[in-house]
């Protein structure tokens, strides 16, 4: 399968972006990116750090996941702070 789109990756992971998914979760938004050099597709998936379990202040990452040439997403490669840091480390910046 070809992933073009975020959609076409929606798609393909359906259980993935599930409604409930995003509410347990605590996801904000999903971005797809493709690395410069690799040209390889990434999620980028913004939602929040369980940091708030014990009492502590709520944080919203950006979580780079891998997506496989079948469609598949893979485990996380990366988590950062920004988009600015996500597009750096993709080559996009």
């Amino acid at each position: 399968m070809n992933i073009k789109t975020l959609q076409d990756l929606k798609s393909a992971n359906q259980q993935f972006f599930a409604k409930g998914n995003k509410r347990f979760f605590g996801d904000i938004d999903y971005r797809l990116l493709t690395g410069k050099e690799s040209k390889t597709k990434f999620l980028i998936q913004h939602t929040y750090q369980w940091s708030d379990m014990f009492g502590g202040p709520k944080k919203a990452v950006f979580v780079v996941k891998r997506i496989s040439t079948d469609g598949k997403i893979l485990s996380q490669v990366e988590q950062f702070d920004t988009l600015a840091e996500v597009k750096n480390y993709l080559g996009d910046s």
